[in-house]
């Protein structure tokens, strides 16, 4: 199966949603009462009402889009801080297991000179 250029398909999407809002301004030029507050009204076209609505709900799911980008960015610098902490940690435990299995031999052999010393002295 081959793989859909989703670059292709957005711009597709996106200029279909274009032609059919002009399509539709051309259609609907009627005006249309708007109350923005209590008292407070205005006359638009119907097809401008229609633009500004999408214009406001393309700004928010811009917002939410690029909070949502915010977010993950510092989740993934959480966990590569993690990541580093766990290769930093790893690095130590190897560093001191060495060190542990370099020290072992020698006690271990100074433990039996001193067995043996005892045992010549008894």
């Amino acid at each position: 199966m081959q793989q859909i250029n989703l670059k292709a398909v957005n711009f597709a999407l996106m200029f279909s949603l274009a032609l059919l809002t002009a399509y539709f301004t051309l259609e609907n030029t009627v005006n249309t009462k708007v109350n923005l507050l209590p008292g407070v009204s205005t006359s638009l076209p119907t097809a401008a009402l229609v633009i500004i609505s999408s214009g406001i709900g393309a700004c928010g799911a811009w917002f939410f889009a690029s909070w949502s980008n915010k977010l993950r960015e510092q989740e993934i610098k959480e966990l590569e801080n993690t990541k580093n902490r766990i290769k930093d940690l790893e690095t130590d435990l190897s560093r001191m297991k060495n060190k542990q299995n370099n020290i072992i031999p020698f006690i271990s052999f100074s433990g039996d000179k001193e067995i043996s010393s005892e045992k010549e002295a008894a």
